[in-house]
């Protein structure tokens, strides 16, 4: 069924860019003019859907759309790690040219553009979550529903997994509404788009996704919480404790809505992100004439926003503190070779990243680590995020 209720979910075009050997991803492009808008699929939609539900957005925006691996029209592969999506989202970035977006994350790939936006914070204009999985809490609660979401897809198919969600995602109202005809259409359409298999894949990916409030303390940019208040993952208290970690964030409430705002209030959810946008154009052009300053320095500033990024400069500069030709920008991003550490100073530098951040070199660390002090950084974050945020954390309290 192309269109259950209305929705239309149909592939209208072939576009794909290839972001790894093995992987090309699916996407979709709405809009001629105005800030770029890039939704992030969770695991249990496709790009096309978003066409019903930006359309508005689409007038004064460029929007975005892709399929996640694993999903839809984009590239299969069963072994992955959840850290590939974030790699994923970047490669497309680059490719189609995009320097900087708004992201929208929804329920689980929320966790893909909370941690986007904590590494490359210079890329994202604003971070909208709409009912984020990523609560202030230990995702205890998260992690059991998504077990109990393998165990439904693995035992009984897509069915027992349609099954499963409609009754969590949705608001009663919604329910009301649609019917059995709109439970039957919804099913029938989830069933033929979503294979068992892949899907499968990316949710026990999703298993490896941290959780933990001082994470969300880490997003730096401008952030709105769009919630229902009919979803069984947010309430006025935990989305209290979410606005005060992140220091730069707003919460708008839909009413009646439960965990899938954009699909059961399409205007509520447009406008809200609009006026979010329209909002931080209105602050960007208050502070204008008084910017030149603080856009020097932050020029300026060699080693970017990322905090391990930073700590890994200064350690190089400690370990080459009699080298007068370092670039005083871009550090973190030149070339080491370009650099050209003898062997005794990068064997020391490595020595103080381990000292620094507590962790241990692993010896089968590939050699593209170790390109430039960013990749360094990259590494650090995917296989050891834990010990060098302790460290961070400690190193700023001291």
């Amino acid at each position: 069924m192309d269109r259950p209720l209305g929705v239309d979910i149909r592939y209208t075009s072939e576009q794909t860019l290839k972001v790894s050997d093995d992987i090309e991803l699916y996407y979709e492009l709405q809009g001629d003019e105005g800030p770029h808008i890039t939704l992030v699929n969770n695991f249990f939609i496709i790009a096309p859907i978003w066409r019903n539900y930006t359309a508005r957005l689409a007038t004064r925006n460029r929007v975005l759309t892709y399929d996640l691996r694993n999903q839809g029209a984009s590239s299969l592969k069963a072994d992955l790690d959840w850290d590939d999506h974030v790699s994923d989202l970047l490669a497309l970035l680059d490719g189609l040219g995009v320097e900087k977006t708004y992201l929208v994350g929804t329920s689980t790939s929320a966790f893909i553009c909370r941690d986007f936006a904590v590494r490359y914070p210079e890329r994202v204009s604003g971070l909208i979550m709409v009912g984020p999985s990523c609560t202030p809490s230990d995702g205890l609660k998260r992690r059991a529903t998504e077990r109990a979401c393998i165990n439904s897809l693995a035992n009984g198919g897509t069915t027992a997994l349609w099954d499963h969600l409609y009754s969590v995602v949705f608001a009663e109202d919604a329910m009301r509404e649609m019917g059995a005809a709109g439970y039957l259409g919804l099913r029938e359409a989830f069933t033929a788009v979503h294979p068992a298999e892949p899907m499968l894949a990316n949710l026990k990916a999703a298993l490896q996704a941290a959780d933990g409030p001082e994470l969300l303390s880490r997003i730096k940019v401008p952030t709105l919480l769009l919630l229902g208040d009919q979803d069984p993952l947010w309430e006025e208290d935990n989305a209290a404790e979410a606005g005060r970690l992140i220091e730069d964030s707003a919460t708008v409430w839909l009413r009646g809505v439960g965990h899938l705002p954009y699909m059961e209030d399409g205007d509520g959810f447009q406008a809200a992100i609009q006026d979010f946008l329209d909002g931080l154009a209105r602050r960007d052009a208050e502070v204008a004439p008084q910017s030149g300053a603080t856009t020097a320095s932050r020029a300026g500033a060699e080693d970017g926003t990322d905090p391990v990024v930073a700590k890994l400069c200064e350690l190089l500069r400690v370990v080459v503190a009699d080298r007068t030709d370092l670039p005083g920008k871009g550090l973190a991003d030149t070339p080491l070779s370009a650099i050209g550490l003898e062997s005794w100073a990068f064997t020391q530098l490595l020595g103080h990243i381990e000292e620094t951040f507590g962790i241990e070199w692993d010896m089968d660390v590939p050699t593209e680590v170790f390109d430039s002090l960013a990749t360094i950084a990259d590494h650090l974050h995917k296989h050891h995020d834990a010990a060098v945020t302790a460290a961070v954390s400690k190193g700023e309290n001291q």
